[in-house]
């Protein structure tokens, strides 16, 4: 009973031990994320590796870095020889109308020869078989006449897509912003591996991400704003885009993104605080 003491004491502490370090580390990771939560980083709305479809030799680049362009301004331009006689080509097709002009003309012939004897043979001076075969002459050129327009209007969408091809090897911004680096010079080729030929970033708005709590990310899931101060201790007031619905796997945070305006670009710094009341 005395040996039984003392070993029952020395648990008892060992466990009191080992709680109050699980209760201090506890206390040191919510501390730790409260700190965590708060900071964010500043990043452009969109940032794009401007890319091609098409494969070729750049033949022509209309911008460089630093300048701000708009939506669907005009980049570069790849070599377009091919395509510009493809589509001098596929015009001379859908404008030739000499053929679908004689069937026309053939067919209108057959319509008046038709009716004239139809009423000759009513009048019994004509064999109904000239009547058949006049018929027949008719119908066979119908059938042409529809296929002159059909190809007609296969000689259109050849048209169409030609000019498709060509307009493509012209490379335009898919959105307004500055151009921080041109990736390809002139007379390079661009091949499909690599089909990058700038970057373009749109400052316009600016993003920022955190991390937090989920009883943070509740606050802000029904206010749908938040208060950001920005590295000059401005504050600003952001809307919030996106909350996880639920945490991240190796930690019990939620991510939370915010958009920021910034029309005149004078946010520059990339560092930021949420501000938490």
């Amino acid at each position: 009973m005395n040996t039984l003491l003392p070993k029952l004491g020395l648990r008892c502490v060992v466990l009191l031990f080992l709680f109050q370090g699980t209760a201090n580390a506890q206390s040191v990771i919510n501390r730790s994320l409260a700190a965590a939560d708060k900071q964010g980083v500043l990043e452009p709305y969109r940032d794009t590796e401007v890319a091609t479809a098409e494969m070729g030799v750049v033949r022509e680049l209309f911008v460089k870095p630093g300048d701000v362009i708009e939506e669907k301004a005009e980049i570069g331009r790849l070599d377009n020889e091919q395509q510009r006689l493809l589509v001098s080509e596929a015009e001379l097709d859908a404008g030739a109308f000499g053929m679908l002009e004689t069937v026309r003309r053939e067919c209108e012939f057959n319509m008046r020869r038709v009716n004239e004897t139809a009423k000759i043979v009513a009048s019994g001076n004509s064999s109904p078989k000239e009547l058949e075969r006049f018929q027949l002459d008719l119908n066979i050129s119908k059938a042409k006449l529809q296929a002159q327009e059909e190809a007609k209007l296969i000689s259109q969408a050849r048209l169409e897509k030609a000019q498709l091809m060509f307009h493509e090897r012209t490379i335009r911004a898919p959105h307004g912003g500055t151009v921080v680096a041109v990736n390809r010079d002139i007379g390079e080729y661009i091949a499909g591996n690599a089909p990058s030929i700038i970057r373009l970033v749109d400052t316009s708005k600016l993003r920022a991400r955190f991390y937090l709590t989920d009883e943070a990310a509740d606050r802000f899931r029904k206010t749908g704003r938040a208060e950001i101060r920005l590295a000059n201790h401005v504050v600003v007031s952001a809307e919030v885009e996106f909350i996880a619905p639920f945490a991240i796997a190796d930690g019990a945070v939620i991510e939370m993104t915010v958009v920021i305006d910034n029309p005149n670009g004078n946010i520059r710094s990339s560092k930021c605080e949420l501000v938490q009341n």
